[in-house]
């Protein structure tokens, strides 16, 4: 890692956009610059891009505040993916060899083309199977096409859930997942996953909780609020003024502190 760059975490949310820049020292992180951009109502529909020029333009004075040494990760809708376990083929294959399988696999289970699937995967460390996610190529694709447009250094992207858990380390026990709620979701992450659950379907914490199989006290949801965990706690030096509802940061933060898709 370049301890001149900025490494920058970006997550473009419902209404606005969040976005996080560190820099990694002997005493841990510093917090460089912090920004809240809003976005015009209809850019995003569930996740889904609608209006990538309303995108563009909120993000171009953003991008003229970066230096020329910078790394972004971007999150990508943990609504807009799929998450698939598979088990491993009898036969040991080479790297190109199991993706092409295990592409051919989603696509099979999908019932869509492997061309049209963007997909990452890891072994699990219990069982002889991979842990797969896929998203929809074309929609990565959009990303990376305005990440070109605006010519960021692009480092990863990463589902929103997933990279929260850059911040599990950071829990006290028994907190071992980490909860962020928006208007229509909860994004949840531990250790060992990560996963989104909308709010029809799940009314509290309390019942998010019982999903996972967790105790309540093993879940704790990112807060600035007494009994909550706050996120900026992840940065070893950072200078006021920071935002207001610093919960809204938690996924730019664990993005920025490292992380793909």
């Amino acid at each position: 890692m370049a301890f001149g760059h900025w490494q920058i975490g970006l997550h473009i949310q419902q209404d606005s956009i969040v976005s996080v820049a560190l820099t990694p020292g002997r005493a841990g992180w510093t917090l460089r610059r912090w920004w809240q951009m809003e976005l015009p109502v209809g850019t995003l529909e569930n996740g889904q891009l609608r209006m990538p020029q309303h995108l563009l333009t909120t993000l171009a004075p953003w991008r003229k505040s970066l230096p020329q040494y910078h790394r972004v990760r971007l999150a990508f809708p943990a609504a807009r993916t799929l998450q698939k376990r598979l088990a491993q083929p009898a036969m040991k294959l080479r790297e190109k060899e199991l993706s092409g399988w295990l592409s051919h696999a989603m696509a099979r289970e999908l019932e869509m083309a492997a061309k049209d699937l963007r997909f990452d995967y890891t072994e699990d460390r219990l069982a002889p199977v991979y842990q797969v996610t896929a998203a929809q190529h074309k929609e990565v694709a959009e990303l990376l096409t305005l990440a070109k447009s605006l010519r960021l250094n692009v480092a990863a992207i990463t589902p929103d859930a997933c990279a929260l858990q850059s911040l599990i380390p950071f829990l006290n026990p028994p907190a071992q997942c980490l909860v962020w709620q928006d208007n229509a979701q909860w994004l949840w992450a531990s250790r060992t996953g990560w996963g989104r659950q909308s709010c029809e379907e799940v009314s509290s914490l309390t019942q998010l909780a019982s999903r996972l199989g967790l105790a309540e006290d093993e879940v704790i949801l990112c807060s600035d609020k007494g009994g909550g965990f706050d996120p900026w706690y992840a940065v070893a030096q950072r200078h006021p003024p920071l935002p207001a509802q610093g919960e809204r940061f938690a996924i730019a933060i664990g993005l920025a502190l490292g992380g793909n898709l």
